[in-house]
């Protein structure tokens, strides 16, 4: 056991980080994310965890470069998503990853006990939570949005890039455990901010046939684009009934889950809630 590094109070790399991620670190990510306070266990209570995950490793030499240097890769391949297309995510996803790290300042097993040594130039920052983790379950969740039917292969390649670091020595179970949360938090602020993003677009688009919705927000968008669809293929203006969401002939689902509800259920957003919409008595 290597006491001097357990004498130690943080990571090495609080004080040694590298240039790329020193730069991360001062800069911000495009939307927001509120984390809780996280918490992990010692580095003792886990380390035989760690020792043993990487005796019984059978990761062949070609997964352990796959998963450690092309982690974005496997899972954008999966889907074949270009990863220029995926570029300003995945720095958000890095930007957060490297404030949490430096948050909590978690010193590597390898800084722990001799018993284990770094086997890869990826694990130059502290250790908790996992980046690897974060960085594949984040994916996982957007890239299923977007792909649904690859989703199961997605989570399965996620869970397989996050454990590839116990198995390689590079994080303690808690690391893996923090990241799978902290990566799904994040994709859900981002699919979140990009539904906000996309209603901005329609509203802010140019021309006569979006005059009444730049006029009267979401309230003059359900007004033309709400309701049942007919036989001759046009949709009826008006509010919607939410039980007819996704009925033959109906509309779409809306997706949210803050829909009103009751016997007399509208979609929302309710008339109540539009600003540019004057209310009327008896209105739901």
């Amino acid at each position: 056991m290597n006491w001097m590094s357990i004498l130690k109070e943080e990571s090495m790399w609080m004080t040694r980080l590298p240039e790329d991620k020193k730069k991360l670190l001062s800069m911000q990510p495009s939307f927001d994310v509120k984390f809780p306070e996280l918490k992990y266990p010692s580095d003792e209570s886990e380390i035989s965890q760690v020792i043993e995950a990487v005796k019984s490793s059978d990761l062949t030499e070609e997964e352990e470069t796959d998963y450690d240097k092309n982690n974005i890769d496997v899972m954008l391949e999966l889907v074949g998503e270009d990863k220029d297309n995926w570029a300003k995510f995945v720095q958000d996803v890095d930007i957060y990853t490297i404030k949490l790290k430096m948050k909590y300042g978690r010193k590597r097993p390898y800084e722990f006990s001799d018993k284990i040594e770094s086997k890869t130039d990826t694990d130059d920052s502290p250790s908790f939570p996992s980046g690897h983790a974060i960085e594949a379950y984040a994916l996982a969740k957007v890239l299923g949005e977007k792909h649904p039917d690859k989703e199961k292969e997605l989570n399965d390649m996620a869970q397989n890039v996050a454990m590839s670091r116990l198995q390689m020595g590079n994080h303690y179970p808690s690391d893996i455990k923090a990241g799978k949360k902290v990566g799904l938090m994040i994709a859900d602020a981002y699919l979140s901010t990009n539904k906000i993003e996309k209603w901005s677009d329609i509203l802010s688009k140019k021309g006569d046939g979006f005059k009444r919705e730049k006029e009267s927000g979401l309230h003059g968008w359900f007004s033309r684009r709400g309701g049942k669809e007919t036989k001759g293929g046009k949709t009826q203006g008006g509010w919607i009934d939410c039980s007819t969401c996704g009925s033959k002939n109906g509309p779409k689902p809306c997706g949210r889950k803050d829909a009103s509800k009751g016997t007399k259920r509208r979609c929302r957003p309710t008339c109540a809630a539009c600003k540019t919409y004057k209310r009327r008595k008896g209105t739901a």
